[in-house]
C-alpha cells in the first residue's frame, strides 16, 4: 500500500471513528504471535470461533486483509504485521499507564493529608500520629501546618483529607465535628499586679488591654456581651495573626491575651502568668474538619477514628 493510499485510509478509519474492542486487538496479536487460531484460542480462553469471528470483525472495520490462512498455519499480511508492530507497542504503553493510575490510586488510599494550626502540629499530632503508624505502619499521615485561615482553605480546595482544629463558625462547605471543649486562659506578664490569682473577674478583665489573635472573633463577641450585661467594655483592642506577635506584646507589658489552656500551658514561661474566669463560659471547640459529602480514603477513615478514640485524651494530657 502506498502511503496515499495510507493516508486515504487513515481518512476512511477517521470517520469510522476507530470503534473496536481491545479484545478483537489482543486477540489478532495472539494469531499474528502463535501462528494459529487454535493456539490462538487457547490462550486467550475462548472458543476457535471466537478467536475467528473477532479478528474478522477487526478486517471489516479497518477494511484490511490482516492474515492469511494456509493448509499448515496461518500468517501475517504486511498490513498485518504493520498493526502487530503498532498494536504491541500502544497496549503495552497502556498497559503501563493502568498499572500507573492502580498504583498511585492504591498509594492515596494509604496516604492522609492533615491540615492544622502550628501549635497543634507541634503539641498534640505528633503523639497521635505515633500511635496511629504503630496499629497501622503501612499508612503514612502527612502534616500541613498552616495558619487558621488557611488551614480551613485546605480542606475546603481538597489540598488536605481532614483538618485539626478548633472552629466557632457555620459553614455550608465544611463539617465540623467536635471531639473535646477547651477552656480559655487568660495570659498576662507575672509582672502583672493580678498575675498571683488564680482567677480573673469581668471587672478586672474590662480594665485590662487585650491583644486577641484575629480568629477570636466569637470569644471577643461573647465577653463583649456579658461585659454589657454590667454596663462594662473591654478596653482597647490589638488583633494579630499571629500568636508569637501577640505573646511579644504580653511580655513587653502592653496587656493580656487569650489562649487556649493546652497552649496557655505550653506557652507558660517564667515571665507569663495564666488565670481563669470563671463568671463566663469562653471555651472552644477543638475537633476535626471535612470537607461536606467529602469520600475519605481508607487512611482518612482510619486516622479520624483515631482521633476520636484518643485526641481528646492526648490533648488534656498535655496539660498534666
Amino acid at each position: 500500500m502506498s502511503r496515499d493510499d495510507r493516508s486515504v485510509a487513515a481518512e476512511g478509519i477517521d470517520a469510522l471513528g476507530l470503534r473496536f474492542d481491545l479484545v478483537e486487538l489482543e486477540t489478532f496479536l495472539a494469531v499474528a504471535e502463535l501462528g494459529s487460531f487454535s493456539a490462538a484460542a487457547r490462550k486467550m480462553h475462548v472458543s476457535q470461533p471466537s478467536v475467528t469471528n473477532r479478528v474478522q470483525r477487526l478486517e471489516a472495520m479497518l477494511k484490511t486483509k490482516l492474515v492469511e490462512r494456509t493448509t499448515r498455519r496461518v500468517s501475517v499480511t504486511p498490513d498485518g504485521a504493520e498493526l502487530a508492530n503498532r498494536a504491541r507497542l500502544a497496549l503495552q504503553g497502556l498497559r503501563e499507564l493502568l498499572l500507573d493510575f492502580q498504583s498511585r490510586a492504591a498509594s492515596s488510599r494509604l496516604r492522609a493529608v492533615i491540615a492544622t494550626t502550628p501549635m497543634l502540629a507541634a503539641v498534640v499530632l505528633p503523639q497521635l500520629i505515633q500511635s496511629f503508624r504503630q496499629a497501622y505502619p503501612a499508612m503514612q499521615i502527612q502534616v500541613r501546618d498552616l495558619q487558621y485561615e488557611d488551614v480551613l482553605a485546605a480542606v475546603e480546595s481538597g489540598q488536605a483529607d481532614l483538618a485539626v482544629s478548633a472552629f466557632d463558625d457555620d459553614s455550608d462547605k465544611l463539617r465540623f465535628e467536635p471531639l473535646a471543649r477547651e477552656p480559655m486562659l487568660v495570659v498576662l506578664p507575672k509582672a502583672h499586679p493580678l498575675a498571683g490569682q488564680k482567677h480573673i473577674s469581668l471587672e478586672q478583665l474590662a480594665r485590662l488591654p487585650l491583644m486577641l489573635l484575629e480568629r477570636y472573633t466569637l470569644l471577643q463577641s461573647r465577653l463583649s456581651k456579658a461585659l454589657a450585661k454590667r454596663g462594662l467594655s473591654l478596653s482597647t483592642i490589638q488583633h494579630s495573626t499571629n500568636v508569637g506577635t501577640v505573646l511579644g506584646l504580653v511580655d513587653a507589658g502592653l496587656g493580656a491575651t487569650f489562649l487556649p489552656r493546652y497552649m496557655a500551658q505550653r506557652y507558660s514561661l517564667e515571665s507569663r502568668a495564666t488565670l481563669d474566669v470563671p463568671e463566663i463560659d469562653l471555651s472552644r471547640n477543638f475537633g476535626v474538619l471535612v470537607r461536606t459529602k467529602a469520600d475519605l480514603n481508607l487512611a482518612s477513615t482510619l486516622f479520624l477514628d483515631h482521633l476520636r478514640a484518643n485526641f481528646a485524651a492526648m490533648l488534656h494530657a498535655e496539660q498534666d
